[in-house]
């Protein structure tokens, strides 16, 4: 048999979900699912309020994501404070500027026009860099900002239709001297948590049927379960009426797995008894996942209420709406994917074999993801690439595989890919190569892949690379697709 030698590797821990449909989760009544994506802004910090709103860019933003499926969308305010509100020259907030109210109300007609919900994040992190903090940690500064410009702009936005939510702060975690902070200001979580719950109190009192979130870094810091290296959960009893978590790849492995988009990491996995959106995950594809619409049917399939990509301008390396608009067309029509459990391997190898290099199977039941048994793939005195696979009994041609692999710890593993081969040169298509350090170690980890469509394929697996010479034992579990 014919391989190719391509090196790579990848995993993510994660449990069995169950399935949801479009308008299972809701922020509120009347949201439906969110099928969004991250604007965020046009110019950064002055788009309302600050001498750069253009209706027709807003216009065009809007019709370009309509047209691609989408039906939400999250955009920032004030972002650093760099244009408004306006400050005195002791840093505390003196009102608004005339156009700021204005400018809002015309995006969330052109936004209503399109038929866009929107979600308005007031504050980013970037406060604490643009010397503003005094605005979190000053009380009497966090009041007059209440009264002089977010009591105003809440009594602004009365009856506007389009709006959604109200996002208290991007990503306040980085501004939190607890996490260790990575700005140039900090505050305490005590200070960010009561800065928080007084914005909070003053929408609800002042603007109805909007629901108010935070969106939060990662899920590490959003959970009191003690789940998968989190550190406890930072938002609650604030009022907030949802939850917002962002994923991106750095958020797994080591021992840590802060993903909401694993499998079986619903907001009930995580202790919360209000809805939850992943606010921000890359638009393009991100360890341990091949493509931006199998993370947003994974958050669909989780329960979660909507998923927005970031960016739709590509203001990062984390891709544009090019990216992720095929996906969003695709998911509007066809929201949930829902596996099939193709290998559990209960009492049985089920044809598996080594393909490459030396390893011994076996079925095993002292470590399973699902059921009593796995695949025990047994390695004695092994090193370089070894390659375990089967003939798949039911074509996966264009579907997710999905495969879980118990990663021992201290295994000298390099890395894990997920493969198929197709057609007569047995051409090889992986997932992402995920190396030793982004795997759980003692654990689980999902390994992704999407199989070609249009194609025969005539064997999956995975493929296991050591550095240096190890004995042991992995398992794999679960296959799907």
């Amino acid at each position: 048999m014919k391989m190719s030698r391509f090196v790579c590797a990848c995993a993510a821990a994660l449990a069995a979900s169950t399935c949801a449909s479009l308008t299972a989760a809701t922020i509120n009544g009347s949201t439906p699912y969110l099928n969004g994506a991250n604007i965020p802004w046009n110019a950064f910090g002055t788009d309302f309020g600050g001498g750069s709103y253009s209706a027709t860019w807003w216009n065009t933003a809007f019709a370009n994501l309509h047209s691609g499926g989408v039906n939400a969308a999250r955009i920032w305010l004030h972002c650093d404070g760099r244009a408004t509100p306006t400050f005195n020259s002791n840093g505390d907030v003196t009102g608004i500027s005339s156009t700021l109210v204005p400018n809002l109300q015309n995006m969330l007609t052109e936004a209503a026009n399109n038929g866009i919900h929107v979600y308005l994040s007031l504050w980013s992190f970037d406060l604490f860099n643009n010397n503003h903090a005094s605005l979190v940690t000053n009380t009497q500064y966090t009041t007059d900002y209440i009264n002089n410009a977010l009591i105003p702009i809440c009594k602004g936005l009365k009856g506007y239709s389009a709006l959604a939510a109200i996002e208290i702060i991007n990503e306040p975690e980085w501004g939190i001297s607890q996490t260790p902070n990575t700005t140039t200001q900090s505050c305490t979580l005590a200070q960010m948590q009561a800065f928080i719950k007084s914005l909070t109190s003053a929408i609800h009192s002042n603007l109805s049927g909007v629901n108010v979130t935070v969106g939060s870094a990662s899920v590490k810091w959003d959970t009191a379960n003690g789940k998968d290296g989190t550190v406890g959960d930072w938002y609650a009893n604030l009022g907030l009426n949802h939850r917002d978590v962002h994923y991106y790849s750095w958020m797994v492995g080591s021992g840590y797995n802060y993903n909401p988009l694993a499998s079986g990491h619903t907001p009930a996995y995580y202790g919360w008894t209000v809805p939850a959106v992943v606010g921000e995950f890359a638009a393009m594809s991100t360890t341990p996942y091949t493509s931006p619409l199998q993370m947003m049917s994974s958050a669909n399939n989780n329960g979660f209420a909507g998923h927005m990509p970031w960016s739709y301008g590509g203001v990062d390396n984390n891709g544009d709406f090019a990216d992720f608009e095929g996906a969003a067309e695709t998911f509007n029509s066809t929201p949930t994917y829902v596996p099939t459990l193709r290998y559990d391997f209960e009492g049985s190898t089920i044809s598996w074999a080594v393909e490459s290099g030396s390893a011994a199977l076996s079925s095993s039941t002292s470590e399973h993801y699902t059921g009593s048994d796995s695949l025990k793939v047994s390695f004695t005195s092994n090193s370089g690439s070894n390659i375990v696979g089967v003939a798949p009994s039911s074509s996966p041609a264009g579907r997710f595989i999905t495969f879980w692999l118990w990663v021992p710890s201290q295994s000298a593993l390099n890395g894990v890919e997920a493969y198929c081969e197709y057609g007569s040169s047995w051409t090889w298509t992986s997932g992402a190569w995920l190396s030793n350090a982004s795997l759980a170690q003692g654990a689980w980890n999902e390994i992704n892949l999407i199989a070609p469509a249009g194609q025969t394929i005539d064997q999956i697996g995975l493929l296991i690379e050591f550095s240096s010479s190890y004995t042991g034992s992995f398992y794999v579990d679960s296959v799907t697709y």
